[in-house]
C-alpha cells in the first residue's frame, strides 16, 4: 500500500480539522478555549496543535503584555501572505517551486487552453506550484475545468469525513484561499460549489489586477449545498 502524503495524515485527524475550524471561524484563541471548543483535553489540543504547527496551517505566538509573569500563548489561523524569513509556510512555498521547476524541465508545458484563465506570469505560476503542491500533499487529485476558471477536486479523500462533518469543506476551501495568498500573486478563490460532492467539488478561481477592488469570496455556507 502506498504510503499516504504526509498533509494528508494531519488533516484527516476529525479532532484536528475541528481545531482549524474553531480557528477559522473564531480567530486567535488560547489552547484552553480551544480545548473547550472542540471538546477535548488541554494536553490533547496541544498535540494536535503542535502538528497542525509543523504543517504550516497554524501558527503560535506570545500574548503582548506589560506585565511580569509568563505570556499567555496565542493560536492563528495561518492565513495571508507571511512576511517571517524561514516560516514554515514561506518554505513549503520555495520547496513547492523547486519540485515544479524540475518537473517543467522533464515535461512539456501544458497549451494554453489547458491553464486557468489569468494564469501567466511568474507570480501566478509561483501560487499554482503552491497550490498543486498543496493539494497533492492532502491527497487530492485536481484538475482544470473546461471553462478554465475553475478548478475540480475530484473523489475527496476525506468524503467519509464531511458526511457528518461538512464544515470541514470550508477548512479546506480557507487553506487553499491560505495557500493562494502565501505564494503572493494574483489568483484567488473565490467560490466553494459542492452540489456533486464527494465525487467532485468545485472551486472558482479568478486573477486579480493590482488596481482592481477584491472579489468578495464565497464559502461553502454562501453558496454550496451540503450533503
Amino acid at each position: 500500500m502506498a504510503a499516504q502524503p504526509p498533509s494528508y495524515k494531519t488533516l484527516a485527524s476529525l479532532s484536528r480539522m475541528n481545531l482549524l475550524y474553531q480557528l477559522q471561524s473564531r480567530g486567535t484563541m488560547t489552547v484552553n478555549d480551544l480545548a473547550e471548543a472542540a471538546g477535548l483535553h488541554h494536553n490533547t489540543a496541544r498535540e494536535h496543535l503542535d502538528r497542525l504547527i509543523n504543517e504550516g496551517f497554524v501558527t503560535c505566538a506570545p500574548e503582548a503584555r506589560d506585565s511580569k509573569g509568563r505570556p499567555k500563548m496565542l493560536y492563528s489561523a495561518a492565513d495571508g501572505a507571511s512576511t517571517e524569513l524561514g516560516s514554515i509556510r514561506s518554505r513549503k512555498i520555495e520547496a513547492a517551486q523547486e519540485r515544479a521547476d524540475q518537473l517543467r524541465r522533464m515535461l512539456p508545458l501544458l497549451p494554453a487552453g489547458q491553464r486557468l484563465v489569468g494564469c501567466s506570469g511568474p507570480a501566478a505560476q509561483r501560487q499554482l506550484d503552491a497550490l498543486d503542491d498543496h493539494l497533492d500533499q492532502a491527497g487530492f487529485d485536481a484538475s482544470i475545468a473546461a471553462n478554465r476558471e475553475q478548478l475540480n477536486l475530484h473523489d475527496c479523500p476525506y468524503s467519509e469525513m464531511v458526511k457528518e462533518h461538512p464544515e470541514v469543506c470550508g477548512v479546506h476551501y480557507r487553506l487553499i484561499q491560505g495557500v493562494l495568498e502565501q505564494a503572493n500573486g494574483p489568483l484567488r478563490a473565490v467560490g466553494l460549489n459542492l452540489i456533486d460532492a464527494p465525487h467532485l467539488c468545485v472551486i472558482d478561481v479568478v486573477a486579480m489586477s493590482a488596481t482592481a477592488d477584491e472579489v468578495p469570496t464565497e464559502t461553502t455556507t454562501d453558496r454550496a449545498k451540503h450533503y
